[in-house]
């Protein structure tokens, strides 16, 4: 054919030419109509498929596809609208001759007017090649026995072949996806863009790459990687694509799960760390960094030594090389300190030996626990234990229902428990004697409903004798999201029974005194009041000075025998209001001393103390 300008191009064959050529050609030549019904067939076709000319024209062309080929159906949709076909490139179709066989052609169509509308010409060249047919048959089998997902869609995207593991991986049978578009996947998670970029790229000629979200036959959502790629004619047109699914479901899972892994390790607030049989860090959790004050990326193929004290990066580097020699676990505890971030901690680490995927021994990975606050906490503990211990009083705890958590030795010693008695076997029941048990457990529960109980109580001794004893019960409990619970009660016992004896005797001691000062000051006021009436003015004024000064320590007794009620009394305390009673010293104090200037600064309301009554003298 020429390819010159069009003045120049060579006259159209005569329609005797094309005639001839047409029934004188040894491949067939079908003509369907825009309904894919036969309008012409060349002798070569009559030959070929074994029908009679009459026997074709009107037929469907689809129609000579048998039922049992594969692809079936789309090719008989595919041959139903001829239009599709033009320009498509070659097509494989497979038909059924009179006498049952079936022959592969593959054929192009082209589309031209005779005058009463378009017609689509295909010219069928069977599929005799022995290579190619070898080649066919190779490549086949190595589709089918694929482990990937592998289906073939026309230009359209009609789906014309899929292999067994296609059916494997979606659950769609062959008969169920040819002739169906990819779309019966589709699972909605991807967006419209994805789908988009998709088609530009593989009608372009190019190949896509990319993972995709799908949905198998029986709504299973799985992740794959789909490669999809274009099919080329022998003129590099393409003709159809070719899709490769690998499933990575079990891949995106196990991604998932290692991220959440990652997170919650990067979360952690106690370092983590690898490190191969040198020593070199090949991977850590942002809370080394931290606590080392280095980046972390600058602590990668390091070792403890570039950010703590050289004696515990020692000790540590001890402890791994004892891991790696007995390929067991280690448990150990280190104070470092580290001189970047200027921080001590305490940590209790676990070190445990590290295998590679080949069960290779490659190096050891570690969790290290901060126990700083936990040992500062022990240490209080332990403080607390001792000033228990070594209290003279009698301290013991309990729980809601009587059973006892602890008892000092004091208490211990007091109700006659053994050391070698486990506390914890005991009840209040079993302590307190029956008379007793009734006014204690009521104290106890009031001290269980959130109070603290103060009381002075009197208790017999077998050997000690009747002792009197300041109870203190106070609720022990604990806070949890904001609201508070009362799990038992403490109680402290202090007996009193030599301080009450003491003041006992101070009060005897200051009635005597009272009475012997009181008995001398009135005859020494009497003889000075006698002295007073005297002629003399000077003996007058000095008996008069004796006279005042002996009302003055009369007074300054009374003030001391009211401090020793009040230290002598058990201490009652009631709600007083101080602002009233410092108003009213301040306004006996200036009456007293009119000369002085007296000022005081109180609330403008009453400002409520609980208060000894004897707070006002």
């Amino acid at each position: 054919m020429s390819r010159g300008a069009p003045d120049d191009r060579s006259e159209s064959p005569s329609e005797g030419f094309c005639t001839s050529f047409l029934e004188g050609s040894t491949d067939p030549i079908l003509s369907v109509d825009a309904d894919g019904a036969v309008t012409y067939a060349n002798p070569a076709a009559e030959r070929t498929l074994g029908y009679d000319a009459s026997d074709l024209l009107g037929r469907r062309l689809g129609s000579l596809i048998p039922e049992d080929v594969p692809r079936a159906r789309s090719l008989r949709e595919r041959l139903a609208t001829p239009p599709r076909l033009v320009d498509g490139g070659d097509v494989a179709i497979p038909l059924g001759a009179s006498d049952g066989t079936v022959q592969s052609f593959s054929a192009r169509f082209h589309e031209h007017d005779p005058g009463d509308g378009p017609v689509y010409t295909g010219v069928f060249r069977e599929c005799t090649d022995p290579d190619r047919g070898r080649d066919f048959r190779t490549y086949r089998n190595l589709i089918e026995h694929a482990g990937h997902a592998i289906y073939v869609t026309d230009t359209d995207g009609t789906i014309e072949y899929v292999n067994p593991a296609f059916s494997e991986h979606t659950g769609y049978e062959p008969e169920e996806a040819v002739g169906e578009t990819p779309a019966i996947l589709n699972s909605d998670e991807m967006p419209p863009d994805y789908f988009d970029s998709l088609w530009e790229t593989i009608r372009s000629g190019g190949v896509w790459e990319e993972e995709i979200v799908d949905r198998k036959k029986d709504g299973t959502l799985y992740h794959a990687h789909q490669t999809i790629a274009p099919v080329f004619d022998g003129d590099g047109g393409v003709s159809r694509f070719v899709a490769i699914q690998t499933d990575i479901t079990d891949r995106k899972a196990a991604e998932g799960r290692l991220k959440q892994y990652r997170d919650v390790v990067e979360r952690l607030a106690d370092p983590i760390l690898l490190q191969n049989r040198d020593g070199e860090f090949v991977l850590l959790n942002e809370a080394v960094s931290e606590f080392a004050g280095v980046p972390r990326e600058d602590l990668y193929g390091a070792d403890e030594t570039a950010f703590m004290d050289e004696e515990t990066a020692v000790e540590i580097a001890d402890r791994r090389r004892e891991v790696l020699e007995t390929e067991g676990p280690a448990e150990y505890e280190v104070s470092p300190t580290f001189p970047e971030s200027g921080r001590d901690a305490t940590f209790r680490t676990q070190r445990y030996p590290y295998y590679d995927g080949d069960g290779e021994l490659t190096g050891t990975f570690a969790i290290c626990h901060d126990v700083t606050e936990l040992k500062r906490r022990e240490t209080d503990l332990t403080r607390y234990e001792r000033a228990v211990e070594g209290a003279t009083d009698l301290i013991a705890a309990i729980d809601r229902n009587g059973q006892f958590l602890f008892a000092n030795e004091q208490y211990r010693s007091y109700h006659g428990i053994g050391a070698e008695m486990d506390i914890s076997d005991l009840t209040l029941a079993d302590v307190v004697d029956d008379e007793q048990y009734p006014d204690v457990n009521r104290q106890v529960r009031r001290a269980l409903s959130g109070q603290t109980v103060e009381y002075r109580t009197t208790r017999t001794h077998p050997a000690r004798g009747t002792r009197r004893f300041d109870a203190r019960y106070y609720p022990l409990g604990h806070a949890e999201d904001g609201a508070s619970s009362v799990d038992g009660v403490v109680g402290v016992l202090r007996d009193v029974t030599d301080s009450e004896n003491r003041a006992h005797q101070l009060r005897v001691v200051d009635r005597v005194l009272q009475h012997n000062l009181r008995n001398a000051m009135t005859v020494v006021r009497g003889r000075a009041k006698q002295l007073a009436e005297w002629d003399d003015p000077a003996v007058a004024n000095a008996a008069d000075d004796v006279v005042d000064r002996a009302a003055a320590l009369l007074s300054t007794s009374e003030k001391a025998h009211h401090i020793t009620e009040v230290l002598s009394d058990p201490p009652e305390t009631e709600p007083l209001d101080v602002t009233r009673i410092v108003e009213e010293i301040a306004e006996a104090v200036a009456s007293e001393f009119p000369e002085a200037s007296v000022s005081v600064s109180t609330p403008d309301g009453p400002a409520t103390a609980s208060a000894t009554t004897g707070l006002s003298r």
